[in-house]
């Protein structure tokens, strides 16, 4: 498509391949620039790229207020953590204090997970690959279930399943899936129980 002055973005996207950004590229580029998000590019629609997990968690938490200051109940779900295959006594150890707070590190499964009904999440971990339920399958939950006819999370064994409608591939019941891993410090095997979901699909690349 061309923009001013005959400039196209197939011809931007070169420049700046090369390393050769003219004045025309920079107008073309701030030309585009969206100064308030609205529409399909609304603070809780459009699917964002940041570059570090602090802007990625910081927009998340700014969507989750949004939600909060509508009178949406959000829930906190944390997981379960037990040390296995222990290798050292950890009798009188905080076992936060020995799992890694990267979600990289605890096979995708975070400490604490924010959700609600109308929540957008990512899968982080391939579930059925025949139904499309694969590690980055986006979708939406539409219910929470919880355990023992619970209403909220009172234990950390108290993980809801939740069903997702993932468009196309249908909705789906995503149960909380254990994933083990190595503890800090050489102190054996962590076992987490979680949700394997995400808030969002949003990329980084460094921490």
């Amino acid at each position: 498509m061309r923009q001013q002055g005959g400039t196209t973005f197939a011809e931007l996207l070169n420049a700046l391949r090369v390393g050769e950004l003219k004045a025309t590229h920079f107008a073309l580029l701030l030309s585009k620039v969206l100064t308030e998000a609205s529409g399909d590019f609304d603070l809780d629609r459009a699917i964002r790229i940041y570059p570090t997990c602090a802007k990625v968690d910081a927009h998340n938490t700014a969507v989750l207020e949004q939600y909060r200051a509508q009178g949406v109940r959000i829930f906190r779900i944390r997981a379960q953590d037990v040390l296995v295959n222990a290798t050292r006594n950890a009798d009188n150890v905080n076992i936060d204090n020995i799992v890694s707070g990267d979600i990289n590190k605890t096979g995708g499964l975070q400490k604490e997970l924010e959700i609600f009904n109308g929540a957008k999440v990512m899968l982080r971990s391939n579930i059925n690959i025949e139904k499309g339920l694969v590690n980055g399958a986006m979708g939406t939950i539409t219910e929470i279930v919880w355990p023992l006819f619970r209403r909220d999370q009172m234990y950390d064994t108290d993980i809801p399943s939740v069903r997702i409608d993932f468009g196309r591939d249908g909705i789906h019941l995503i149960k909380p899936k254990s994933i083990q891993f190595p503890a800090l410090r050489n102190y054996g095997t962590i076992e987490r129980t979680q949700l394997p979901l995400i808030l969002w699909q949003l990329s980084y690349s460094n921490p």
